[in-house]
């Protein structure tokens, strides 16, 4: 693990980076690196690979926070979360090897490009009926299917996979927006903590700033599932949306800015040419 950590007076600052994560992860269903690792870079200046192994560590508890609050307000399809999972285990692993082999900005770029095409999908697609009307085999397939692409998700771009769950539950199968974020977290819980351990191994976890991170989160969690049990499922939609389509924005614009700052920088001055 990360001998690199925050100095002391970051403490509070990844106190309400973990606050805000998990919030976030309990109303949207997403896991709450979206919110993190923007903070974790920016804000404490972590790199780029060590903030997705840290944030996933969050994830994994925040997740399991929000799962008891769904739960308790709304109906999981266990059976659903099993055929996710199936695929998302292996995902978070090879996605966690993976982010080892791509430049830190790069991965930034594709995380915010990601998250704006998933917000955009929402936003201008008015729901239908589900685009898989399968059952048996089929739907067992596309299941796993899109539980592998979540665990990549999860592994290599730091976050809990559930930007991908969510809207694939809901455009594809139908899947309630509340019913969609329950399941959402109860497949992070694990994939987040595969990932977090292949990190890990990796030496891309800051312990001592998920010491700060991980408590603040938790209770954060639950009061984000809560206030997503009071919304309806239009509104609920459209926060999901609107939150990671800011986010993504964000990411992308600076990952590309920093991406062209560098390689100004390696372009040769007019007096080297000389």
């Amino acid at each position: 693990m990360s001998a690199e950590t925050p100095p002391p007076r970051h403490g509070p600052a990844c106190g309400v980076t973990g606050a805000a994560g998990g919030f976030f992860s309990g109303i949207t269903g997403v896991g709450g690196g979206a919110i993190m690792i923007p903070l974790l870079t920016g804000v404490l200046g972590m790199p780029q690979h060590r903030a997705h192994g840290t944030s996933l560590v969050v994830i994994t508890f925040a997740a399991a926070t929000g799962v008891a609050v769904y739960a308790w307000s709304t109906s999981i399809d266990w059976t659903l979360v099993a055929t996710l999972l199936a695929g998302s285990m292996v995902g978070a692993y090879l996605g966690a090897r993976g982010a080892h082999r791509l430049p830190g900005m790069r991965l930034r770029q594709l995380f915010g490009a990601f998250l704006v095409l998933v917000a955009l999908r929402l936003v201008l697609v008015e729901p239908t009926n589900p685009m898989l009307d399968a059952a048996g085999l089929t739907w067992l397939i596309f299941g796993a299917g899109l539980g592998l692409l979540g665990g990549v998700a999860a592994g290599a771009l730091g976050i809990g996979g559930g930007a991908l769950f969510v809207p694939g539950m809901v455009v594809v199968l139908g899947t309630g927006q509340h019913e969609a974020q329950g399941v959402s977290l109860a497949v992070i819980v694990l994939t987040a903590s595969v990932g977090a351990l292949t990190h890990a191994r990796h030496g891309t976890v800051d312990v001592r700033a998920a010491a700060w991170l991980v408590p603040s989160s938790i209770p954060a969690s639950g009061l984000g599932a809560g206030a997503a049990a009071a919304l309806g499922t239009f509104a609920l939609q459209r926060i999901f949306a609107a939150v990671i389509l800011a986010v993504g924005i964000q990411m992308l614009a600076s990952a590309t800015l920093r991406i062209r700052r560098e390689r100004g920088l390696e372009t040769p001055s007019e007096a080297d040419r000389v």
